[in-house]
C-alpha cells in the first residue's frame, strides 16, 4: 500500500475512489483524501468552500486536515449510504425530513445555498450528512422549498433526477399530484423553520 505524507502526517492509502479521491487510514481510522491542485482558482475555492461548510451547524464530514501547497484536503471518513438509493427503494423518513429542514435552515442563516439533492446527501448510523463540496452565497430560488424538495418524495421530478443519475426506481411508487402535493406541504408546514 502507499504511504502518503501530508504535513508530516502519514496516511496508508487503503482504497482509489476516484482519480482525485482517495480512502487513507492513520492510527486505524478512516480519512477521506481530496487531491487538488494548488495556487488555482479552483483549488482555493474548494478550500474556502469546506472550511465554511465546516465552520457552519450543517451536518458535514469534519474537516481534519487542510495542505494548501501539497494540494490536500483530509476529512473524515464514513460509508454514508447516498439518499437517491435510499429513495429509489424506500420513502423518506420524518426524522430524515426533519433533519434536511434543519440543515436548510441552518444554511440559510449562513446566507449559503448547498446542493439539496439526494446526491450530494447521505445517511450514516440514522443521520444526514452533507457530501457536498461547494455552496453558492443564499438565494431563495435556490432553496430548499422552492427547488429541490420534489426530488425526496415520490414524484416524477425524483423518477427523473434518478433516472437522469443512473439509479433505478420503480415507477409504480410514483404518488397521485394530490397527495404527493398534500405530503410536501404538511412536511414544509411541521419542519420548515
Amino acid at each position: 500500500m502507499e504511504i502518503l505524507k501530508i504535513k508530516r502526517r502519514e496516511f496508508e492509502i487503503v482504497e482509489e475512489l476516484s482519480e482525485n479521491r482517495f480512502v487513507g487510514v492513520r492510527k486505524d481510522k478512516k480519512y477521506l483524501i481530496r487531491k487538488f491542485e494548488p495556487h488555482t482558482q479552483e483549488g482555493d475555492m474548494l478550500v474556502y468552500s469546506l472550511k465554511r461548510i465546516e465552520s457552519s451547524p450543517i451536518s458535514s464530514p469534519k474537516l481534519v486536515l487542510v495542505d494548501k501547497k501539497g494540494g490536500y484536503i483530509v476529512n473524515e471518513y464514513f460509508e454514508a449510504e447516498l439518499m437517491m438509493y435510499i429513495l429509489a427503494r424506500e420513502d423518506a423518513t420524518e426524522d430524515t425530513l426533519d433533519q434536511l429542514f434543519r440543515n436548510a435552515y441552518f444554511a440559510r442563516s449562513a446566507s449559503m445555498t448547498v446542493d439539496y439533492s439526494p446526491k450530494a446527501w447521505g445517511l450514516y448510523d440514522g443521520k444526514l450528512y452533507y457530501l457536498g463540496e461547494t455552496f453558492t452565497p443564499y438565494v431563495k430560488e435556490n432553496d430548499l422549498v422552492d427547488k429541490y424538495l420534489r426530488f425526496w418524495f415520490n414524484t416524477r421530478e425524483l423518477s427523473e433526477f434518478l433516472k437522469n443519475n443512473g439509479v433505478f426506481y420503480d415507477k409504480n411508487r410514483i404518488k397521485d399530484e394530490y397527495s404527493v402535493n398534500k405530503q410536501i406541504v404538511l412536511m414544509a408546514c411541521k419542519y420548515y423553520r
